[in-house]
């Protein structure tokens, strides 16, 4: 009865669409993140359902997954504070005599982003720091302290395209690196969208890889996505990506 319950609450309010605004911009799917905040009070959670990869190297496959959460909140027209959590997954490495198999939580972060006013319609801008919160537990998390600073720019293209390049430095524990993500959006329909991006990634931030997604609005507060993305290197996981969640409440 309590899940019925629950099920039936959440039903109600992501589809209860008479007094909704237009939502705000969601930060997942994808590499990196939108360049708008949600505005003073307003409250998104954002859920992979779940997220995953698989990589094989030395005949040794990696499979993993998390039902990553990010919780967003506005704290003024410009700034916004985000918490972010494995809050549960599992790890499967198999293969050359090994068979290992793990679930439980992860790590987390908090961050803060800030999208500044700008005088052009077109053009519009996002900077996010971050810093990781180790509280997870070996192999699934603990995996020291982090710290990143993460800047996007986008441009609105005519017929529903648009253009965004994504920047981001890590520091901390677990050394130090730049990873570097353009991106090309455009609209299938009314309420669906995809994008096609690049990753490339250097130190602690390695990655060579290419892949898209597409998005949904199955309401007026609830998306819908599905996404991957392919590695092109050795040091690359092979295979990234996942589905989810968002929904915001105002």
């Amino acid at each position: 009865m309590k899940n019925a319950a629950t099920a039936s609450l959440l039903l109600s309010l992501i589809g209860f669409d008479a007094s909704a605004d237009e939502a705000p911009e969601y930060d997942r799917p994808g590499i990196g993140f939108s360049t708008s905040t949600l505005g003073k009070g307003v409250f998104v959670w954002e859920q992979g359902l779940p997220d995953g990869s698989r990589d094989r190297s030395d005949g040794i496959t990696v499979t993993a997954w998390t039902a990553d959460t990010l919780l967003r909140l506005g704290l003024s027209e410009t700034l916004e504070v985000q918490l972010a959590a494995d809050t549960w997954g599992g790890l499967r490495v198999h293969g050359a005599g090994i068979d290992e198999q793990d679930t439980g939580g992860g790590d987390g972060s908090v961050a803060l982003k800030w999208a500044p006013a700008l005088a052009s319609e077109r053009f519009s801008l996002g900077l996010k720091a971050g810093a990781t919160l180790p509280w997870g537990s070996a192999p699934l998390g603990d995996g020291g302290q982090d710290y990143d600073l993460g800047v996007t720019v986008a441009w609105e293209l005519p017929a529903g395209t648009s253009l965004a390049l994504y920047a981001d430095r890590q520091w901390g524990d677990n050394g130090s690196g730049w990873l570097f993500s353009p991106s090309y959006g455009f609209a299938l329909g009314e309420d669906v969208s995809a994008y096609v991006e690049g990753g490339y990634g250097t130190g602690a931030q390695h990655m060579r890889a290419a892949g898209a997604g597409v998005t949904w609005m199955a309401t007026s507060r609830l998306q819908l996505d599905a996404s991957f993305l392919r590695g092109l290197d050795d040091e690359t996981i092979d295979w990234q990506g996942g589905v989810g969640l968002a929904l915001y409440f105002d």
